[in-house]
C-alpha cells in the first residue's frame, strides 16, 4: 500500500490504478485504519494544463469529500484550486490550508500553508515540482510574466524544476534569492530562523543578495550555500535525504543535537529551554518520521544521545 501511495504522489499511477488504489482504500476497514495510523491523507486535485484528467480528478474528488463526509473524517478538508499556477497538490497529514493573496506582482496568487508536523507534495504548471516541510508557506502567482517564473518561500522546499531557458524560475525567500533553469535544489530558509542555505542536487543555481547583487555564489551539483557573517558562502555537500522526500522519514548522520533541536523547534513550533548541562555540540545519528509527535521523536533520540526532557505545555518543552 504505502509503495503504491508514494507512486501515487509522483503521479506514476495510471488512471485505473488510482481507482483501483482509492476504492482499496474506502473498501477495507482495515486499510483505512492502518492508512490513519501512518497519517497519510491523500488528495490529487488536477487543474488547467493537466491533460486527459480532468474529467476522472473531478468526479474523483467528489467521490472522496463524501466518502469523508460520511465517514465524518471531520479534522480533513479538501478544496479544489482553479489556478494557472498550480497544477495539482498532493496533501500528507491531517490537515492543510491555502488562501487567495494579493500583493505578488500586483497579481493575485495562491498561498499555500503547511501545518507543523506535515508535508505537502505540489507540481506547478510548468511541470515544476516541490516538497514542502512543516510551517512553510510558498506563494504562487495565478500565472507566471513573460520573462521568469518567480515563487516566494518561507520555509524549506526541495524543488524539482523544469527547463526553462526563457524563463529562469526564482524562489524569493527573506532576503536572498535562487535563481534556476532547470535543476533539482533544497532551500531552508525560515523568517524566524537566521539560518540560510540553499543545496544543490543537480543543475546550477545562482544564489544572490536582492540589495546587494554582489554577494551572490553560482553553485555546482554537492555544493551547498550558507551564511557567513552575513555574506554567502560555498562549500561541498551532498544532499541525500530521498526517504525524505518520498515518506517523511528524516535520517541524520554526525549533526549536532542542537541542530536537531531547531529543526523540531520550526517544524513543530515549540520552543526548547535548555539547561546548561545538556552537551548540545555533541554530535549524533538516526531517522524519524517527521509527522510523529515531539514527545515520539525525543524519545527516540533519548537512544542516542543521553538527556532528559520535560514537557511544560504543548509549545514549551525543558531540555536537560
Amino acid at each position: 500500500m504505502d509503495e503504491q501511495i508514494n507512486k501515487y504522489f509522483t503521479d506514476e499511477l495510471s488512471l485505473k490504478e488510482k481507482d483501483q488504489l482509492l476504492d482499496q482504500i474506502n473498501a477495507s476497514e482495515e486499510e483505512k485504519k492502518e492508512y490513519a495510523r501512518m497519517q497519510i491523507s491523500v488528495a490529487l486535485s488536477s487543474m488547467a494544463h493537466q491533460k486527459g484528467d480532468e474529467v476522472w480528478s473531478s468526479r474523483k474528488m467528489e467521490e472522496l469529500q463524501t466518502r469523508i463526509r460520511r465517514k465524518r473524517f471531520r479534522s480533513f478538508s479538501i478544496y479544489a484550486l482553479r489556478y494557472a499556477a498550480v497544477a495539482a497538490i498532493a496533501i500528507i497529514g491531517t490537515w492543510f490550508a491555502f488562501t487567495q493573496y494579493s500583493g505578488l506582482e500586483d497579481t493575485t496568487g495562491t498561498l499555500i500553508d503547511v501545518p507543523k508536523g506535515q508535508r505537502v507534495y505540489i507540481t506547478l504548471a510548468d511541470g515544476t515540482e516541490a516538497w514542502l516541510s512543516p510551517r512553510t508557506k510558498v506563494k504562487v502567482p495565478n500565472q507566471f510574466n513573460k520573462k521568469n517564473r518567480v515563487i516566494k518561500l518561507d520555509g524549506e522546499g526541495y524543488f524539482s524544476v523544469a527547463k526553462d531557458a526563457k524563463h529562469p524560475f526564482i524562489v524569493q525567500t527573506k532576503k536572498y534569492d535562487v535563481k534556476v533553469l532547470g535543476t533539482k535544489f533544497n532551500v531552508f530558509a525560515y523568517s524566524e530562523s537566521p539560518r540560510f542555505e540553499t543545496d544543490l542536487v543537480e543543475g546550477s543555481v545562482q544564489v544572490y543578495d536582492r540589495e546587494n547583487q554582489e554577494n551572490n555564489v553560482i553553485l555546482s551539483p554537492n555544493e551547498k550555500a550558507y551564511l557567513e557573517n552575513n555574506r554567502l558562502i560555498k562549500t561541498g555537500c551532498v544532499f541525500n535525504n530521498e526517504e525524505y522526500l518520498k515518506n517523511g522519514i528524516f535520517s541524520f548522520t554526525g549533526v549536532p543535537f542542537s541542530e536537531i533541536l531547531n529543526y523540531l523547534s520550526l517544524w513543530y513550533n515549540v520552543r526548547f529551554e535548555l539547561k546548561d548541562a545538556t552537551s548540545l555540540n555533541r554530535k549524533v545519528s538516526g531517522k524519524f518520521r517527521q509527522n510523529d509527535e515531539v514527545k515520539d521523536i525525543l524519545k527516540a533520540l533519548q537512544g542516542v544521545h543521553r538527556f532528559n526532557y520535560k514537557i511544560e505545555n504543548e509549545s514549551l518543552i525543558e531540555i536537560y
